[in-house]
């Protein structure tokens, strides 16, 4: 059921008053009656704030209700609607100077006032989702651009993307998207266009560069869709800077590269065995994965049944292999009489004989240990911030979730510890955004190196650090938030004298959720800050 809308009706005539009001609340409104300018300038200022006010112009009290109007309009946005019977020249003059949706005489048609009263309100809940739309979209994180799809132009550009791009306002207006994507052509943008205008797609998701003010260029994910505004057709572009990605995305290729090319001038492992796994050929590289000093030695080998080979599983493999005639290619660790352990990508083939029948196989071993460490760091990359190394809010908190879990099977104690470096900004404005990341990574490395290896250490935003704290009481995790702070307090980088920070510290209660206790410790950090700053509050 829709709530009844609050209309305070300022009319200091109590015939008037109770007339239209009674007629408002008829027909489903709540009205509430204030006789003067000045009551209803206090009651906003207490924090009321009606669905809309119907207002006298001419009032009891000291003020009019032009004026009224005027010091409302900017303590809240209220729609104001004004009632008067005076519609001389001068009065609308007064009305067009100040916030208002218009005016309605006293002895207007009452279907007539519930029209405007409707209107103003529908038309302030639209200026309201206008506003808050608005905003969205300014103060998004990734980039936006809205431009006209046939002359390209652009019509609005985010803050996130004009600060990337380094543009003006002013600059931007002038300018189309060809100016900042280089890399588009417009026949081929007009075939993208076409394609959403006739419903091929909803949107178009590609890969590109922008090219900043001062030429140098971001890589970035864009996404582009159409919406219509007004009866116009506008191409709305969502991008996101992908530059740190594509970073990633090359140095992982260019390692791939490598290894290709050393795989390719290196040789590789081969082996041949007969149908009962008796090896019958074997290359140097084989010899070395296996550990083995010389090929007569290797050549007593048993695939099927040589122990090493059993115990990592190479030897069932072989063998499903061999008695269903099917080709296999798997990875394994294997670890060599001599100790050696490696990570093997091994295919193995049946070898037919004449008559189709299976008379042996052979075994391509080629040793992937580095591309298996490449994982290990890539997946430490997913799961770390690039900045200071320390882990990264998704990591943190699958591992909080893991420990509340842990809690409440097991009755564990643990305690969290959130801490948010002092007056950061002023590093970044006084030293340059250099200095500031190096207190960062200097404060994550000062904790890491005093937190135990059980512990998590993330971070949390941008000067903002947790530390999940297993097995610990509030009292314990209390005093190592009290160690670390005096430890940052000694911290010298370049030029800055002190770091200081201020530390909020929990421990688990019965019931806690990942969202409960991550509130009471950001609580207890933002008490410490209103508190004096530098200082542990629990």
């Amino acid at each position: 059921m829709n709530e009844k809308k609050k209309i305070l009706l300022v009319e200091d005539s109590r015939l008037t008053a109770a007339m239209v009001g009674d007629f408002l609340v008829k027909n489903g409104f709540e009205v509430e009656v204030v006789p003067t300018g000045e009551e209803v300038v206090q009651r906003i200022g207490k924090g009321m704030i009606p669905d809309l006010i119907l207002m006298d112009i001419e009032l009891a009290g000291k003020m009019d209700g032009i004026e009224t109007a005027d010091i409302i309009s900017k303590q809240q946005d209220v729609p104001i609607v004004f009632l008067t019977a005076n519609t001389s020249k001068e009065v609308i003059e007064k009305i067009k100077k100040v916030k208002a949706y218009g005016f309605v005489l006293k002895d207007t048609d009452r279907v007539a006032l519930l029209s405007t009263i409707d209107m103003a309100i529908r038309l302030h809940e639209a200026s309201v989702y206008a506003t808050m739309f608005e905003r969205l979209f300014e103060t998004s994180v990734n980039e936006l651009y809205i431009f006209d799809p046939d002359s390209f132009k652009l019509v609005v550009v985010n803050e996130t993307a004009r600060s990337n791009l380094g543009y003006s306002s002013f600059e931007l207006e002038k300018m189309t998207i060809f100016d900042i994507n280089p890399q588009f052509e417009a026949e081929s943008l007009r075939d993208i266009i076409k394609g959403l205008k006739v419903g091929k797609q909803e949107r178009v998701v590609f890969n590109t560069l922008h090219r900043r003010k001062d030429g140098s260029f971001y890589y970035v994910e864009s996404h582009m869709q159409l919406f219509e505004y007004r009866r116009a057709k506008y191409c709305m572009v969502f991008s996101i800077d992908v530059t740190e990605k594509k970073k990633v995305e090359d140095e992982l290729d260019e390692s791939k590269k490598q290894y290709v090319e050393l795989a390719q001038e290196a040789p590789i492992g081969i082996l041949k065995c007969d149908v009962a796994g008796n090896i019958v050929y074997v290359n140097k590289k084989a010899l070395d994965i296996l550990g083995s000093p010389g090929e007569q030695e290797t050549r007593c080998i048993n695939l099927l049944t040589f122990p090493l080979l059993v115990e990592a599983g190479l030897s069932q493999k072989l063998k499903e292999s061999i008695e269903n005639n099917v080709p296999q290619t798997f990875e394994k660790f294997y670890k060599s009489k001599w100790g050696k352990g490696v990570w093997l990508r091994i295919h193995v083939k049946p070898l037919l004989n004449k008559e189709g029948m299976v008379k042996g196989a052979q075994i391509i071993m080629d040793d992937i240990t580095e591309k298996k460490e490449m994982e290990r760091q890539l997946y430490e990359m997913s799961i770390t911030d690039p900045l200071t190394g320390a882990y990264n809010f998704r990591y943190f908190n699958k591992r909080l979730e893991d420990e509340i879990l842990r809690a409440r099977r097991y009755g564990e104690r643990f305690a969290l510890i959130m801490f948010d470096v002092d007056y950061f900004k002023s590093f970044n404005d006084t030293f340059g955004h250099q200095t500031g990341d190096l207190v960062l990574k200097a404060a994550v490395d000062m904790v890491k190196g005093r937190i135990r290896k059980t512990d998590v250490l993330a971070r949390w935003g941008g000067e903002e650090f947790i530390i999940l704290l297993p097995n610990t009481k509030l009292e314990d995790a209390v005093k190592l938030a009290e160690e670390l702070r005096q430890r940052l307090m000694q911290l010298k980088i370049g030029e800055v004298d002190s770091v200081t920070a201020s530390f909020g510290v929990v421990e688990y209660q019965e019931g806690d959720t990942l969202d409960s206790i991550v509130k009471r410790v950001d609580d207890m950090m933002y008490k410490a800050k209103n508190e004096g700053r530098n200082c542990v509050r629990y």
